[in-house]
C-alpha cells in the first residue's frame, strides 16, 4: 500500500511539473506571439531595437543592454543602448569570426579588443541576429539584476527572440535604406533646382559683381558657410575676387598665389583631412575645402571654404554641388569678362579710326607746286595710332614753313595733342613772331594743357624762296639731315628742350643755306627705329648711310619711296610700335 502510495505521489508531481513546464512555454509562445505583432506592425528600425531590448530586459531583471547591427564587413555598429553610458551609442566594433550562436563573452578564450570592450562593460550574455546564414546584428545583456545565471529556458527564450525579430530588422533596415535614398534624391533634386535657378541667374547677367553676389549666396544658402575666398585669375595671377569670414588675412584685391599655386595640382573638390602637408597648409589659413574652378579642364579660379555655420562636416553630395556650382559661376564670369573686352576693344577700335581721321585730316592733302623747290612728305601709321605730324605752311608769296614734330603717348590722346599744336603753329605762324619766340609761345601752350607725361618732340624752320636761307628751331626732335651738292652733311640741331616740359623757356634759332641741288629731309624716329624680329635698330647710321649711298640723282618722292622699301626689308616683317613720316625737300638746280 505503501509503495503504491508513493508511486501515485511521483506521477503526480511529474505531471504537475509538466504541467507547469507547458504553462511556461505557453506562456512565452504567447509573449513571443504579441512581440512578434508589435514588431511586424512598425518599419521603424529604432522602435524595433527598442522593443527587442526591453522585452526581455523586464521579463530577466536585466540591467543593461545593446544592439549592434553589421554595417560593412566585420565592422558592427552600436544602434540601441539600455543602462549604458549615452556616448557608446553609434560607436562602431570590428568584430570578427563572430560565433554564429548564442555564447558568454567569459567563455571566449581569446583576449581580442572587442571582447575586452564588452567586459569593460560587463555585458555577459551575446546572442546572435543571423538571417538565413548571415550574421547582421547581435543582441548583448549584462548579469540579471539577482545575481541568478541564465537558464536554458531563458538563453532559448532569447534565440527564438532574436529570430522572430530578424525578418522585423531586415525590413526596417531596407525601409531605412530607402529612406535614406529618398532623402539623398530629395537633396539632388533641390541641389538641381539650385543650380538650374542660379544658372538661370547668372545667364541673364554679364555683371561680374553680380555674378560674385549670387555664387555667395548660393555658398551660404545651400551649403550654408558664410566664410569662403573666391580667387580669379587674372593673366598669370590669381587675385581675390570675394573674402568672407574675419578669419582670412587675405582682403579683395589681393594676390593670393600661395593657396592657388598649393593647390594647383587639384581637379576635383579637395576636404582637408589632416593627412598630407597640404592638408596642414590649409589649416593654417582654416580652409576646410578647395574647389577648382575650371573651363575646359584649366583652372580659372578656386573657392576656399571656411567651416560650416552648422558644423556639420562636408558630405560627398556638398563637394558635388560645390564643383558644378564652381565651373557654372566660372564659365559665367568668363563670359562677363569677355564682353567686357569686346566693349573695350569696340571701344578702342571706335577711338583708333576717330584718331586716325584727326590724324589723317591734320596732315596735308597735297605737296605744294613751286618753281625751284620739290617736296614730298609721307606718313605711315602703325597699327597703334600715334603722334606724328608734318605740314607745309605758305605764310606768304615769299617764305615757306616746314615743321615735323612727334607727339607722346598713342591713340586719341596723342591725336588730340597733334591737333593742339597745328591749331597753336597756325595761329602764331601769322603773328610775325621771331622763330624763338613763337617756339617758346607754343612750348608755353602745350605745357598749360597737357599732364606733365606728356610731351612733343618739334621741329620748325622758315625757307625764304628765293634767296634760299633757312632758319629753324628744334625742340629736341630728331635733327634733320642736309645734305649738299658736294656731298657734305650738316645736322640741323639748334634750338632747346622738348615741348611741354617747362614753361619759359629759352629757345635758339639756327640758320643754313641751301644751294641749288642741295637736299633737306625730316623724319621722325619711327625710322631710326624701326627695328627686326631680333630687336636691332636700324638706328641713324643706316639712315646716313643710304642718303650718301642715294645722293641727289632722285627726286623727294622716290627718295621718301626708296627709304620706306629699306625699312620694310631691315624689319622683315617685324611688327613696328610708332608711326613713319618722312619729309623731304630738294632744290632744283
Amino acid at each position: 500500500m505503501t509503495d503504491h502510495l508513493a508511486s501515485f505521489k511521483e506521477r503526480k508531481n511529474l505531471e504537475d511539473t509538466n504541467s507547469d513546464d507547458m504553462d511556461r512555454r505557453l506562456i512565452e509562445l504567447s509573449a513571443l506571439f504579441e512581440i512578434s505583432q508589435t514588431l511586424n506592425s512598425s518599419l521603424n528600425l529604432q522602435s524595433i531595437l527598442n522593443n527587442v531590448l526591453l522585452v526581455p530586459m523586464g521579463r530577466m531583471m536585466l540591467g543593461k543592454g545593446l544592439i549592434l547591427i553589421k554595417n560593412e564587413g566585420n565592422i558592427f555598429r552600436i544602434e540601441t543602448i539600455k543602462g549604458l553610458p549615452h556616448k557608446l551609442q553609434g560607436k562602431e566594433i570590428e568584430i570578427p569570426n563572430l560565433p554564429t550562436h548564442s555564447f558568454f563573452i567569459n567563455e571566449l578564450e581569446k583576449e581580442e579588443s572587442w571582447i575586452t570592450f564588452f567586459k569593460e562593460f560587463k555585458i555577459e550574455l551575446m546572442i546572435p541576429i543571423i538571417s538565413r546564414t548571415d550574421v547582421i546584428g547581435l543582441l548583448g545583456f549584462s548579469r540579471k539584476i539577482t545575481g541568478q545565471s541564465f537558464s536554458e529556458n531563458e538563453i532559448e527564450f532569447l534565440g527564438s527572440l532574436t529570430n522572430i525579430a530578424t525578418t522585423s530588422i531586415e525590413n526596417a533596415l531596407v525601409f531605412d535604406q530607402i529612406q535614406k535614398v529618398n532623402r539623398q534624391l530629395d537633396h539632388k533634386i533641390q541641389e538641381l533646382n539650385t543650380l538650374f535657378d542660379i544658372g538661370k541667374e547668372l545667364n541673364l547677367t554679364l555683371d561680374k559683381d553680380k555674378i560674385l553676389k549670387l555664387l555667395s549666396y548660393a555658398l551660404m544658402g545651400q551649403v550654408t558657410v558664410n566664410s569662403f575666398i573666391i580667387a580669379l585669375k587674372e593673366g598669370d595671377n590669381f587675385r581675390t575676387a570675394m573674402v568672407k569670414g574675419s578669419q582670412f588675412s587675405l582682403k579683395e584685391g589681393d594676390l593670393c598665389e600661395h593657396l592657388c599655386e598649393l593647390s594647383g595640382f587639384l581637379n576635383t573638390p579637395h576636404l582637408r583631412n589632416n593627412q598630407s602637408e597640404f592638408d596642414d597648409e590649409l589649416s593654417d589659413a582654416q580652409v576646410r575645402v578647395v574647389v577648382p574652378m575650371q573651363i575646359q579642364n584649366e583652372t580659372q579660379g578656386y573657392i576656399f571654404l571656411g567651416d560650416k555655420i552648422t558644423k556639420q562636416p562636408y558630405i560627398e553630395s556638398d563637394l558635388e554641388f560645390l564643383q558644378t556650382l564652381g565651373n557654372v559661376a566660372i564659365i559665367s564670369l568668363e563670359n562677363a569678362r569677355l564682353f567686357i573686352e569686346t566693349l573695350e576693344k569696340q571701344k578702342l577700335e571706335e577711338e583708333m579710326a576717330l584718331a586716325w581721321n584727326i590724324q589723317a585730316r591734320l596732315l596735308p592733302k597735297t605737296m605744294p607746286d613751286l618753281s625751284n623747290i620739290l617736296i614730298h612728305g609721307v606718313n605711315i601709321p602703325s597699327k597703334q595710332v600715334g603722334g606724328d605730324y608734318f605740314d607745309i605752311i605758305n605764310i606768304d608769296s615769299n617764305c615757306l614753313g616746314i615743321t615735323i614734330a612727334d607727339v607722346s603717348g598713342k591713340g586719341m590722346g596723342a591725336a588730340l595733342l597733334m591737333s593742339n599744336l597745328q591749331a597753336s603753329l597756325q595761329s602764331l605762324v601769322k603773328e610775325n613772331y621771331s622763330l624763338d619766340k613763337l617756339v617758346g609761345r607754343i612750348n608755353n601752350v602745350i605745357y598749360q594743357n597737357t599732364d606733365p607725361e606728356k610731351y612733343i618732340t618739334f621741329f620748325y624752320g622758315q625757307l625764304d624762296k628765293k634767296t634760299l636761307t633757312f632758319d629753324y628751331v628744334n625742340a629736341g626732335h630728331n635733327p634733320p639731315y642736309l645734305l649738299h651738292k658736294d656731298g657734305t652733311m650738316d645736322e640741323l640741331i639748334t634750338g632747346g628742350i622738348i615741348l611741354g616740359m617747362m614753361p619759359d623757356m629759352p629757345y635758339e634759332i639756327g640758320a643754313c643755306q641751301l644751294k641749288k641741288g642741295d637736299m633737306l629731309m625730316l623724319y621722325t624716329d619711327g625710322v631710326t627705329e624701326t627695328m627686326t624680329l631680333e630687336d636691332e635698330e636700324y638706328e641713324e647710321t643706316r639712315l646716313i648711310n643710304f642718303l650718301k649711298r642715294t645722293g641727289l640723282s632722285k627726286k623727294p618722292e622716290e627718295i621718301n619711296n626708296d627709304l620706306i622699301l629699306e625699312l620694310e626689308q631691315f624689319a622683315s616683317g617685324a611688327p613696328q610700335n610708332d608711326d613713319i613720316t618722312i619729309l623731304t625737300l630738294q632744290v632744283i638746280e
